[in-house]
């Protein structure tokens, strides 16, 4: 038995047998554990300790001792084997308990600052291999699943009609329709949205709480990905588990989104450079450039029969110096969509320079170039919009056909030839089409 000072004692005392069972304890124990000594014998030691995860790992001194009210003390266990037992000493280490705590989750907090930050790092270096826009928008749902360990996540962009589309990853909530006013939230609110428990969903909307409470989604967070105040869209991680959001879940959330939106536009620059460079910025027809780097793809064709039509206006000059260059620039564009009409999809219409134009197709025989080339000629002779009267437009037309199977296949000789063709059609009056077989 403890000698009677041991309730003098400032620390706690308890004796156990030799299965960990309370056989004696002072008054001290006795009352960090709001039991009475009658209540605590006999009972498991055990039962009333949980270890504490120290900073090295686990600590068999640092533990909590519970209390009947549901609170608990940290204390540093000191023990003694004695006949048929042990002898424990506890000591409150509240302020310890408390500081090894702290350490811990600056700890934990380090390294999850570390993880996110290599999240980051990757998640960059996976942007910027993207080389197209779908492919990095396939790559930002998986990204953010990892990033916040959610089940599904999707990517929403703005469509050309001010509406969003869903454009990767999945979408639980089962419908755009059903996810668009958590999107709508976070694009109008333009930062991060996090949305815990249904009851909350019902306080963005009534439709999307109900929409989670159907599909079983506890959780979502919506990140608008917008650049320099362009909103692009947004990315929505879906949790199908409660989640709660700690201080770092938006900074990450942002980070994410602001590289994807730098990839966007610069992948969006680098297409509107291309299109620049191979497209015509009056009518936005193919250029010449482009007209020469596609004439080339028609040599995969097998036995084919291409007709190249040189277009060149007459009495255009006539509208630009008359005129003024603004209303022979409309002049170009209505041309460039007469021609257009004139043809099959799959043909090229390009603007080749001044106020000529090329129409490349594949003809089954001479007759059908022939026929494409006069529907062009009695298109454009057809009055223009805007056109005062005494200004008529008509078009000399040259044409030459090659097969590519042949082994004098030559882009450049087409051209040169209905170039020719076309001087022909123009010595000879205008408005009528030449023909030069090659």
């Amino acid at each position: 038995m403890r000698p009677s000072e041991a309730d003098d004692l400032p620390c706690a005392l308890v004796e156990l047998d030799a299965e960990g069972r309370i056989v004696d304890a002072n008054d001290v124990f006795v009352e960090w554990t709001g039991l009475t000594l009658t209540e605590l014998t006999g009972r498991p030691y055990a039962s009333l300790r949980r270890r504490i995860t120290a900073i090295g790992g686990r600590s068999d001194r640092l533990v909590r001792l519970a209390n009947i009210d549901g609170t608990e003390r940290a204390v540093i266990v000191d023990s003694r084997d004695i006949v048929g037992g042990q002898r424990l000493a506890l000591v409150d280490a509240t302020e310890r308990a408390e500081r090894e705590e702290a350490l811990m989750r600056t700890q934990a907090l380090q390294e999850r600052t570390r993880n996110r930050l290599q999240l980051i790092i990757d998640s960059s270096i996976a942007f910027s291999g993207a080389t197209t826009e779908q492919e990095l928008v396939d790559i930002l749902p998986t990204t953010v699943a990892k990033a916040y360990q959610a089940e599904q996540a999707a990517v929403f962009l703005l469509d050309e009609f001010g509406g969003f589309a869903q454009v990767s990853g999945s979408n639980p909530l089962r419908s755009v329709t059903e996810a668009s006013p958590l999107v709508a939230a976070a694009s109008g609110l333009r930062h991060v949205l996090t949305v815990s428990g249904a009851a909350a969903g019902d306080d963005v909307t009534p439709v999307l709480g109900h929409a989670m409470r159907d599909s079983g989604v506890d959780a979502v967070l919506v990140a608008p990905i917008q650049h320099d105040d362009v909103l692009y869209g947004v990315f929505v991680a879906f949790f199908l588990h409660p989640r709660q959001f700690d201080s770092e879940a938006a900074p990450l959330a942002d980070a994410l989104a602001g590289q994807a939106a730098q990839a966007i536009t610069t992948l969006r620059l680098q297409r509107k450079l291309e299109h620049a460079a191979m497209h015509d910025e009056t009518t936005g027809l193919p250029n010449r450039r482009r007209l020469e780097t596609q004439l080339l793809e028609y040599e995969r064709s097998e036995a084919a029969l291409v007709a190249t039509l040189f277009i060149d206006l007459d009495g255009f000059k006539r509208v630009n110096d008359g005129l003024g260059h603004h209303v022979g620039d409309l002049l170009l564009r209505e041309v460039g969509e007469r021609l257009q009409v004139a043809v099959r999809a799959e043909d090229l219409v390009a603007r080749y320079g001044g106020d000529e134009f090329v129409v490349v197709c594949e003809v089954p025989e001479v007759e059908a170039a022939q026929e494409v080339a006069d529907r062009i000629r009695r298109s454009i002779e057809q009055p223009f919009t805007g056109l005062p009267d005494g200004f008529p437009i008509s078009a000399s037309i040259g044409m030459s056909l090659a097969r590519t199977e042949d082994p004098g296949w030559n882009p450049d000789r087409l051209i040169r030839e209905a170039d020719h063709a076309m001087y022909s059609a123009k010595n000879a009056g205008g408005n009528r089409v030449v023909g030069s077989a090659a």
